[in-house]
């Protein structure tokens, strides 16, 4: 006859727990016992007790009430373990995290938080709690997370950080008493055993792959602290030193293996790193003396549930940082702020030319503020740009600001910059203005007098105090800058009209230059006209009428209007030759309100008397060698200028003929070595020798 199965009554208050030990049941024991489940608080048939092998309870407290079982029926009070599979969240909680630990029973709390730290739990912090009872709830601030055992439903509300461990299973020995109590052999107790091991083995794996994850992430941390160009040092909460990159011990010249888990307050006393610790909040852009260094120090507390976790320290030596700040200042002058002229740019043969070149080199080598005062189309911007070129502010940025270009609502923005949200359409991040963009360099004033009166107080205040304030900042902004103004306009009469500050004149005209009309010196412009063809890789002749008219002519936009006619000529004539039919209409009509006749009969006089002294040939050789010499902007001595000649003279003859031209207005003869000069009107004269010969 087949002997029956033993039959196991499971008693508890969940139907969960007694789906879970039927489960752990049957894999220990398989189809080899039969189990009858018995859950909620309702008595129990006397029946189903006496037919029981082995009553098995989660707890005691849940037969209290129902019928006893007969002597020979053996009650076993399970033992519980953790499903390990449950542990990860817990593993991953930082040392000294807060648990409220929940359950419906005190000895259900005191055994699992028990067990957890026998499994290596004992650096989390965990709190008791079982609902309905006189064990007192923490505040919410007071708990990082709730942790509960296949109890959700019990944990207060208000706290929603909450790790579900799952129900315990059975413990193994309790697997082991129950196939003592009902005489079964413990045939599948290896297959048990290794559900648990292979539980072990997994989390082993776990921890091996989380311990080479975190040191594959503490060595790209590491590469990326060093490769960050500041110093940077973090601690603990104590002020304990864990961690300093490269650059820091490169700067403190402390090697970390020497200040690692040392207090900060010891090592680094300038730092008072204690002020932060204390207060919790961050200290930005400290200036602090180091040794013989400067350093620009930012702590900033790291917080976590309103404690502090340690500090992050960064600095940079201030000499760094005004490196880079230049450097930063360098890769904006590539964006545009950078000069084109110099002062071989400035072309002229004239008096007048070459002394505003000399002053204006002269100024150059000073850092006071020039006014450079001149009509429209004269070169004052390359005459600023040169001066820039030739000072000490050469490798700083050159920044051209325009007046006549900007409208009163945009002008103080765009001088002084303006801080983000300070108005609408402010760019995100705000932005840099002109006079920082010209920090270390020269910022240039073009048509000063168009300044808005508005803006001409704001103007004075640089000037005197050398810095600013962004559109919508509070803090005020060193700047060096070097101020070059220009206007085409007269600021004295706009001055005595209300329409410029005195005060704001006298700060300007520290350093005047005065920029003469073409006009005035005539010289210049057909010197002007052949740098102007060179450029275009092109050549003109022009007749003796058209030289006339161009040296007589008023040129009232100057040297700019000089190059359009070029543009003009070269694109209008007939071949190389510009003739009379190929001017524009400004120049005929003033032409044809000047007469020419006056001055051509003073040069048929001036010859006259030249050919009374003398070869016009030999004149005429001379006045092309010295024309020769004031396109490139040279003089040339008597003794230079006879060995040019093709016929040499001697020094009294070529003194008397230098003498004779200089008699007429043809030429200035130099003092003291300082060479000979064709006129204007010796360039006339030229041309019509040329014709006559």
């Amino acid at each position: 006859m087949t002997k029956a199965k033993p039959r196991v009554l499971l008693i508890n208050k969940m139907e969960t727990v007694s789906h879970l030990f039927v489960n752990n049941l049957k894999l220990f024991f398989g189809e080899r016992i039969e189990m009858d489940a018995h859950f909620g608080l309702n008595p129990i048939e006397q029946n189903r007790i006496d037919r029981a092998d082995l009553i098995l309870s989660a707890d005691i407290k849940l037969l209290q009430g129902q019928p006893m079982p007969p002597d020979h029926i053996p009650v076993l009070v399970a033992r519980r373990t953790i499903d390990l599979n449950n542990l990860d969240r817990l593993m991953d909680l930082k040392p000294g995290t807060r648990c409220l630990f929940v359950s419906n029973t005190f000895e259900m709390v005191e055994g699992a938080i028990e067990l957890l730290r026998h499994l290596g739990f004992s650096h989390l912090t965990f709190i008791p709690y079982v609902p309905d009872t006189d064990i007192p709830l923490p505040e919410k601030e007071e708990v990082d997370y709730a942790v509960c055992h296949g109890l959700p439903e019990l944990v207060p509300a208000h706290f929603d950080r909450i790790i579900e461990l799952g129900h315990r299973p059975l413990d193994l020995t309790t697997i082991f008493d129950i196939a003592r109590l009902l005489d079964l052999s413990p045939e599948k107790a290896n297959l048990y055993t290794a559900e648990f091991i292979s539980d072990f083995v997994r989390m082993g794996r776990k921890l091996t792959d989380s311990a080479n994850n975190e040191r594959q992430l503490n060595e790209k941390l590491e590469s990326i602290l060093n490769a960050v160009h500041e110093g940077i040092i973090a601690t603990d909460a104590f002020g304990n030193i864990t961690l300093i990159n490269e650059e820091a011990e490169k700067i403190l010249k402390l090697p970390s293996v020497e200040i690692i888990g040392r207090r900060v307050q010891d090592v680094l006393p300038e730092f008072q790193v204690n002020v932060v610790l204390d207060s919790h909040s961050e200290a930005a852009n400290q200036l602090t003396p180091f040794r013989n260094l400067y350093l620009l120090v930012t702590q900033i507390p790291m917080m976590l549930d309103g404690q502090v976790l340690g500090l992050v320290i960064t600095f940079q030596d201030v000499t760094k940082v005004q490196q880079l700040e230049q450097e930063i200042r360098k890769k904006s002058t590539q964006l545009g702020l950078m000069t084109k002229y110099s002062f071989d740019h400035i072309i002229g043969c004239s008096q007048s030319t070459q002394v505003n070149k000399q002053v204006a080199m002269k100024l150059a080598e000073s850092d006071f503020t020039i006014l450079i005062t001149g009509e429209n189309g004269t070169g004052k911007e390359v005459f600023a740009q040169a001066i820039h070129q030739h000072s000490i502010r050469r490798d700083g940025p050159f920044v051209p600001v325009n007046f006549a270009g900007l409208t009163e609502s945009l002008v103080e923005s765009e001088l002084f910059g303006y801080e983000e949200g300070s108005f609408t359409g402010a760019r995100k991040g705000g932005k840099m203005g002109l006079f920082e963009l010209a920090h270390n360099g020269t910022i240039f004033l073009d048509e000063i007098g168009d300044a808005p009166l508005s803006i001409q107080a704001a103007l004075l205040r640089v000037l005197q105090e050398r810095q600013v304030m962004r559109v919508g900042g509070h803090r005020v902004i060193p700047v060096n800058v070097r101020v070059i103004a220009a206007t085409n306009r007269n600021l004295v009469e706009m001055i005595r009209k209300g329409a410029f500050r005195e005060d704001l004149y006298y700060r300007l005209n520290v350093l005047p230059l005065q920029i003469p009309p073409l006009r005035d010196r005539g010289e210049d412009i057909m010197v002007l006209i052949d740098h102007f063809l060179q450029k275009k890789n092109k050549v003109l002749t022009f007749v003796p009428e058209v030289t006339d008219l161009l040296l007589k002519y008023s040129w009232p936009g100057n040297i700019r209007e000089l190059e359009n006619f070029i543009h003009y000529a070269v694109v209008i004539a007939d071949g190389n030759r510009v003739e009379l039919r190929h001017l524009p209409e400004p120049i005929l009509q003033a032409a044809a309100t000047e007469p020419l006749s006056s001055e051509q009969g003073e040069i048929e006089e001036t010859i006259g008397f030249l050919a009374r002294h003398g070869s016009l040939h030999e004149y005429e050789s001379i006045l092309q060698i010295l024309y020769s010499c004031s396109k490139r902007q040279e003089r040339i001595g008597r003794q230079a200028l006879n060995a040019l000649l093709p016929v040499p003279m001697t020094d009294a003859q070529i003194r008397q003929k230098l003498l004779n031209l200089s008699r007429t207005g043809c030429l200035e003869v130099g003092v003291k070595k300082q060479g000979t000069r064709l006129t204007t009107y010796g360039f006339r004269l030229l041309e019509s020798l040329k014709t006559r010969v």
